[in-house]
Protein backbone atom coordinates (compact mmCIF):
# COMPACT_ATOMS: atom_id res chain seq x y z
CA UNK A 1 0.00 0.00 0.00
CA UNK A 2 1.63 3.48 -0.78
CA UNK A 3 1.67 6.03 1.43
CA UNK A 4 -1.55 7.79 -0.83
CA UNK A 5 -3.62 4.99 -0.15
CA UNK A 6 -3.10 4.62 2.84
CA UNK A 7 -3.35 8.19 4.19
CA UNK A 8 -6.67 8.51 2.25
CA UNK A 9 -7.99 5.11 4.55
CA UNK A 10 -6.52 6.65 7.67
CA UNK A 11 -8.60 9.80 6.31
CA UNK A 12 -11.84 7.85 5.75
CA UNK A 13 -11.88 6.00 8.82
CA UNK A 14 -11.47 9.39 11.05
CA UNK A 15 -14.33 10.76 9.28
CA UNK A 16 -16.70 8.14 9.69
CA UNK A 17 -15.48 7.01 13.41
CA UNK A 18 -14.27 9.81 15.07
CA UNK A 19 -15.53 12.99 13.86
CA UNK A 20 -18.97 11.15 13.82
CA UNK A 21 -19.32 12.26 10.08
CA UNK A 22 -22.18 10.04 8.86
CA UNK A 23 -22.78 11.72 5.50
CA UNK A 24 -24.01 9.70 2.52
CA UNK A 25 -21.16 7.69 0.94
CA UNK A 26 -21.02 8.03 -2.92
CA UNK A 27 -18.39 5.67 -4.94
CA UNK A 28 -17.58 9.03 -6.87
CA UNK A 29 -16.73 10.67 -4.09
CA UNK A 30 -13.49 8.95 -3.28
CA UNK A 31 -10.52 7.92 -5.80
CA UNK A 32 -10.61 4.46 -6.86
CA UNK A 33 -7.01 4.09 -5.29
CA UNK A 34 -9.12 4.12 -1.77
CA UNK A 35 -12.26 3.05 -2.55
CA UNK A 36 -12.76 -0.83 -1.97
CA UNK A 37 -16.07 -3.05 -1.77
CA UNK A 38 -18.24 -3.52 1.62
CA UNK A 39 -17.45 -6.94 2.93
CA UNK A 40 -21.31 -6.41 4.24
CA UNK A 41 -23.99 -4.00 3.70
CA UNK A 42 -27.16 -3.84 6.15
CA UNK A 43 -30.41 -2.28 4.18
CA UNK A 44 -33.60 -1.78 5.23
CA UNK A 45 -32.77 -0.56 9.53
CA UNK A 46 -33.39 2.24 11.68
CA UNK A 47 -29.65 2.99 12.27
CA UNK A 48 -29.73 5.27 15.44
CA UNK A 49 -25.86 6.67 15.10
CA UNK A 50 -26.24 8.78 18.46
CA UNK A 51 -23.78 11.38 16.32
CA UNK A 52 -25.01 14.27 19.01
CA UNK A 53 -22.63 13.95 21.88
CA UNK A 54 -24.62 16.75 23.99
CA UNK A 55 -26.42 15.43 26.72
CA UNK A 56 -29.89 15.21 25.35
CA UNK A 57 -32.70 13.38 23.96
CA UNK A 58 -31.37 13.92 20.36
CA UNK A 59 -30.64 10.45 19.13
CA UNK A 60 -28.68 12.19 16.51
CA UNK A 61 -28.49 11.30 12.48
CA UNK A 62 -31.03 8.16 11.97
CA UNK A 63 -30.17 5.97 8.80
CA UNK A 64 -31.58 3.35 6.74
CA UNK A 65 -28.36 1.43 5.49
CA UNK A 66 -24.54 0.93 6.77
CA UNK A 67 -21.78 -0.62 4.82
CA UNK A 68 -18.77 -2.36 6.84
CA UNK A 69 -15.73 -3.48 5.56
CA UNK A 70 -12.64 -5.30 7.99
CA UNK A 71 -15.03 -5.20 10.70
CA UNK A 72 -15.50 -0.93 10.76
CA UNK A 73 -18.14 1.11 9.72
CA UNK A 74 -17.36 2.52 6.06
CA UNK A 75 -20.72 4.44 5.69
CA UNK A 76 -23.85 5.16 6.52
CA UNK A 77 -26.72 6.68 4.66
CA UNK A 78 -29.50 5.45 2.43
CA UNK A 79 -29.95 2.12 0.76
CA UNK A 80 -29.28 3.33 -2.35
CA UNK A 81 -25.92 5.16 -1.33
CA UNK A 82 -24.62 1.65 0.39
CA UNK A 83 -25.50 -0.10 -2.11
CA UNK A 84 -23.19 1.78 -4.45
CA UNK A 85 -20.24 0.32 -2.48
CA UNK A 86 -21.35 -3.50 -2.34
CA UNK A 87 -19.68 -5.69 -5.27
CA UNK A 88 -19.39 -9.17 -6.76
CA UNK A 89 -18.51 -10.93 -3.42
CA UNK A 90 -20.34 -7.97 -0.55
CA UNK A 91 -23.10 -9.70 1.84
CA UNK A 92 -26.60 -7.85 1.32
CA UNK A 93 -28.60 -8.26 5.09
CA UNK A 94 -31.79 -7.21 5.07
CA UNK A 95 -32.66 -6.05 8.28
CA UNK A 96 -36.34 -5.60 7.45
CA UNK A 97 -36.83 -2.53 9.62
CA UNK A 98 -34.71 -3.95 12.93
CA UNK A 99 -33.03 -0.79 14.82
CA UNK A 100 -29.13 -0.86 14.74
CA UNK A 101 -27.74 0.58 17.84
CA UNK A 102 -24.08 2.05 19.17
CA UNK A 103 -22.48 -1.22 20.94
CA UNK A 104 -22.36 0.70 24.39
CA UNK A 105 -19.84 -0.86 27.18
CA UNK A 106 -20.32 -0.83 30.42
CA UNK A 107 -23.72 1.03 30.61
CA UNK A 108 -25.42 1.33 33.92
CA UNK A 109 -29.20 2.36 33.44
CA UNK A 110 -32.38 1.84 35.70
CA UNK A 111 -34.80 1.39 33.71
CA UNK A 112 -37.88 0.86 36.05
CA UNK A 113 -38.12 4.05 36.69
CA UNK A 114 -38.58 5.18 33.10
CA UNK A 115 -41.29 1.65 32.67
CA UNK A 116 -43.10 2.65 36.08
CA UNK A 117 -43.70 6.57 34.65
CA UNK A 118 -44.85 4.88 31.30
CA UNK A 119 -47.39 2.39 32.85
CA UNK A 120 -48.91 5.43 35.19
CA UNK A 121 -49.01 7.26 31.50
CA UNK A 122 -50.79 4.86 29.51
CA UNK A 123 -53.27 3.16 32.62
CA UNK A 124 -54.04 6.69 34.00
CA UNK A 125 -52.72 5.81 37.31
CA UNK A 126 -51.35 7.83 40.24
CA UNK A 127 -47.69 9.71 40.09
CA UNK A 128 -47.28 8.91 43.54
CA UNK A 129 -46.88 4.85 43.61
CA UNK A 130 -49.55 3.65 46.29
CA UNK A 131 -50.55 0.18 47.20
CA UNK A 132 -49.45 -2.87 48.61
CA UNK A 133 -46.22 -4.04 48.71
CA UNK A 134 -44.23 -7.55 50.47
CA UNK A 135 -40.97 -8.67 50.83
CA UNK A 136 -41.21 -12.34 50.36
CA UNK A 137 -38.54 -15.23 50.54
CA UNK A 138 -37.40 -16.65 47.70
CA UNK A 139 -37.95 -20.68 46.73
CA UNK A 140 -35.53 -22.96 46.20
CA UNK A 141 -36.56 -22.82 42.63
CA UNK A 142 -38.58 -20.93 40.01
CA UNK A 143 -41.76 -22.98 40.37
CA UNK A 144 -41.88 -22.95 44.25
CA UNK A 145 -40.82 -19.37 44.21
CA UNK A 146 -44.26 -18.68 41.95
CA UNK A 147 -45.96 -20.86 44.30
CA UNK A 148 -45.58 -18.27 47.20
CA UNK A 149 -45.84 -15.52 45.03
CA UNK A 150 -49.89 -17.15 44.24
CA UNK A 151 -50.19 -17.92 47.81
CA UNK A 152 -49.12 -14.48 49.16
CA UNK A 153 -51.63 -13.16 46.67
CA UNK A 154 -54.65 -15.34 47.33
CA UNK A 155 -53.76 -13.94 50.86
CA UNK A 156 -53.96 -10.29 50.16
CA UNK A 157 -57.04 -10.59 47.93
CA UNK A 158 -59.10 -12.52 50.72
CA UNK A 159 -57.96 -10.09 53.34
CA UNK A 160 -58.20 -6.96 51.38
CA UNK A 161 -59.35 -5.16 47.94
CA UNK A 162 -56.80 -3.45 46.36
CA UNK A 163 -58.12 -0.37 44.13
CA UNK A 164 -57.88 -0.40 40.04
CA UNK A 165 -54.97 2.35 40.37
CA UNK A 166 -52.81 0.80 43.32
CA UNK A 167 -50.02 -0.71 42.62
CA UNK A 168 -48.74 -4.61 43.78
CA UNK A 169 -45.61 -4.74 44.80
CA UNK A 170 -43.49 -8.36 45.71
CA UNK A 171 -39.92 -8.00 46.34
CA UNK A 172 -38.35 -11.51 46.51
CA UNK A 173 -35.51 -11.60 49.16
CA UNK A 174 -32.33 -13.89 48.24
CA UNK A 175 -31.75 -16.62 50.47
CA UNK A 176 -27.55 -18.22 50.23
CA UNK A 177 -28.94 -21.27 51.87
CA UNK A 178 -31.00 -21.75 48.89
CA UNK A 179 -28.36 -20.49 46.05
CA UNK A 180 -29.50 -17.74 45.83
CA UNK A 181 -27.17 -15.23 47.59
CA UNK A 182 -27.78 -12.20 46.58
CA UNK A 183 -30.64 -9.85 45.03
CA UNK A 184 -28.20 -10.28 41.67
CA UNK A 185 -28.86 -13.77 41.81
CA UNK A 186 -32.75 -13.68 42.37
CA UNK A 187 -32.86 -11.28 39.10
CA UNK A 188 -32.00 -14.38 37.11
CA UNK A 189 -35.13 -16.06 37.58
CA UNK A 190 -36.96 -13.53 35.86
CA UNK A 191 -34.36 -11.83 33.32
CA UNK A 192 -31.33 -13.67 31.22
CA UNK A 193 -29.57 -12.60 27.97
CA UNK A 194 -32.31 -14.83 25.87
CA UNK A 195 -36.08 -14.43 26.42
CA UNK A 196 -36.14 -18.27 26.49
CA UNK A 197 -34.11 -18.80 29.35
CA UNK A 198 -36.56 -16.43 31.58
CA UNK A 199 -37.35 -18.82 34.43
CA UNK A 200 -40.49 -16.42 35.29
CA UNK A 201 -41.99 -14.31 32.17
CA UNK A 202 -44.93 -11.75 32.09
CA UNK A 203 -47.48 -14.26 31.23
CA UNK A 204 -46.66 -16.10 33.91
CA UNK A 205 -47.66 -13.31 36.61
CA UNK A 206 -50.55 -11.93 34.10
CA UNK A 207 -51.99 -15.53 35.15
CA UNK A 208 -51.59 -14.42 38.93
CA UNK A 209 -52.23 -11.18 38.96
CA UNK A 210 -54.42 -10.33 35.46
CA UNK A 211 -56.10 -6.93 37.09
CA UNK A 212 -54.08 -4.74 39.32
CA UNK A 213 -50.64 -3.05 38.02
CA UNK A 214 -47.67 -5.41 39.47
CA UNK A 215 -43.95 -5.14 39.68
CA UNK A 216 -41.91 -8.37 41.10
CA UNK A 217 -38.74 -7.93 41.61
CA UNK A 218 -35.53 -9.01 43.17
CA UNK A 219 -34.72 -5.97 45.36
CA UNK A 220 -36.33 -2.85 46.74
CA UNK A 221 -38.68 -1.39 43.88
CA UNK A 222 -41.49 1.20 44.05
CA UNK A 223 -42.81 0.34 47.11
CA UNK A 224 -41.20 -0.86 49.99
CA UNK A 225 -42.70 -2.93 52.71
CA UNK A 226 -40.67 -2.59 56.70
CA UNK A 227 -40.99 -6.38 57.34
CA UNK A 228 -40.41 -9.38 55.75
CA UNK A 229 -43.58 -11.97 54.62
CA UNK A 230 -46.08 -9.16 55.68
CA UNK A 231 -48.82 -7.46 53.71
CA UNK A 232 -48.43 -3.48 54.02
CA UNK A 233 -50.67 -1.09 52.27
CA UNK A 234 -48.67 1.81 51.75
CA UNK A 235 -50.43 5.61 51.41
CA UNK A 236 -48.74 8.81 51.32
CA UNK A 237 -48.67 11.57 54.22
CA UNK A 238 -49.39 14.70 54.30
CA UNK A 239 -45.23 15.49 54.65
CA UNK A 240 -45.27 13.37 51.41
CA UNK A 241 -43.48 10.57 53.64
CA UNK A 242 -45.01 7.05 53.13
CA UNK A 243 -47.33 5.82 55.73
CA UNK A 244 -47.11 2.01 56.17
CA UNK A 245 -50.49 0.04 57.44
CA UNK A 246 -49.62 -3.77 58.44
CA UNK A 247 -52.39 -5.77 56.34
CA UNK A 248 -51.84 -9.22 57.12
CA UNK A 249 -48.84 -11.84 58.08
CA UNK A 250 -48.50 -14.83 56.30
CA UNK A 251 -48.89 -17.88 57.56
Amino acid sequence: MNNFTRNHKITGIFLFLISGLYASVQAQDYPSAVLQFADTVYTNATIVTLDDHEMNSNPGTIAEAMAVRDEIIIGIGSNEDMLRLAGPDTEVVDLLGKTVLPGIVESHVHPMGASEAYAREIHSLRNTPEGYALNLDVGASSDETMAKVAEAMEVLLNTAEPAPDEWINISIVHNPELGFATPADVSTLMSAPRLTDVQISKEDLSEIVPNYPFVLSSATSILDAPEKNVWYHITVGADGQPVHEKVIELP
